[in-house]
């Protein structure tokens, strides 16, 4: 039995999503480690950040459903859940006057994100269960 076998339903989504509202909420998750790559390196982090989020609930679905191929209303729902996230995030932190601002390329990028992995999810078979 793998390790996924064994979760309760949708631990892999509430697990990303609680780190993401933690992420991108936060006034200073990271605390004082002022961390910049490259710039707009925090859009590569929000497309990860959000396909991330996508790729667990494409998996928590089709975990719950018996690994079958991900269906386009998966995807889609991943999508749109994603993408909602995304503008509460936003919106969140313009709200909250904590440190942070709502920004509409942080935005495209979370949908971004989202789409990319889960056009992937649509086009491979993702294994699990009983080999």
């Amino acid at each position: 039995m793998s390790f996924l076998e064994v979760l309760p339903p949708y631990t892999l989504t509430a697990v990303c999503f609680i780190a993401i509202c933690w992420l991108t909420l936060a006034s200073k998750p990271l605390g004082n480690t002022d961390v910049m790559l490259f710039p707009h390196a925090d859009k590569v982090a929000h497309a990860i950040m959000f396909g991330g989020f996508t790729f667990c609930m494409i998996l928590d679905s089709v975990r719950r459903r018996g690994w079958p191929r991900c269906s386009m209303a998966a995807a889609v729902l991943a999508v749109l859940a994603a993408a909602a996230l995304g503008v509460a995030t936003e919106w969140m932190q313009s709200a909250m006057h904590a440190g942070r601002s709502g920004d509409t390329m942080d935005l495209v990028a979370d949908c971004a994100g989202a789409v990319v992995v889960a056009t992937v999810c649509r086009f491979i078979k993702i294994k699990g269960g009983k080999p």
